[in-house]
């Protein structure tokens, strides 16, 4: 009896090694070519229709500082704690971190450049038909499907995303409208 259990377990390993190798050599290129993606296209299929386009370029719209952003003093004073200076992370982009509890974030942009503009509004697109904002202080502000609030004005594209408190980002669409009438000085 030991013997015929000691014969299932190698069984059993050898099996399972079995398995592995067969699953390794299945997901291997064996066209040499380096690539590890495979392609499939069945008969009849057809793809999506191309609703957007994606551009060539690399951003361009530049900043090298966040002095273009309303002051932290001031994003402060309107969502109820105290913030951190900004910091410069992508393409006309700053943070604002809270100085006690660094999840509470502020996130603004600036797109000035026609094709970080067109960039933007051809993701915004991607995202689905934004809503209104509704504030007669910025009547062509928009709230997207993640609550990103945004305008066009000035020539440029002004985005205010607010992650503050503890409630979902819809419930914090009135902070970053607060904060986009105060950068624009509406």
């Amino acid at each position: 009896m030991v013997h015929q259990h000691r014969f299932n377990r190698r069984a059993a390993v050898s099996a399972g090694v079995l398995l592995s190798v067969i699953g390794v050599a299945a997901c291997t290129d064996d066209s040499g070519g380096g690539s590890n993606s495979a392609s499939t296209t069945l008969p009849g299929a057809t793809g999506p229709a191309a609703s957007t386009t994606i551009p060539l370029a690399p951003p361009t719209t530049f900043i090298s500082d966040c002095s273009a952003m309303p002051a932290a003093t001031g994003i402060a004073t309107i969502v109820g704690f105290p913030m951190g200076e900004g910091q410069v992370i992508g393409a006309g982009t700053c943070e604002f971190r809270g100085l006690n509890e660094q999840t509470r974030v502020v996130t603004l942009s600036l797109f000035t450049d026609p094709g970080d503009q067109a960039t933007f509004t051809d993701l915004q697109t991607s995202l689905g038909a934004a809503a209104p904002l509704n504030d007669p202080a910025l009547p062509s502000a928009l709230v997207d499907a993640s609550s990103l609030v945004y305008t066009p004005a000035n020539g440029a594209i002004y985005t205010v995303r607010v992650l503050v408190t503890d409630g979902t980002a819809a419930e914090q669409v009135p902070l970053a409208a607060a904060i986009l009438r105060l950068w624009l000085g509406v």
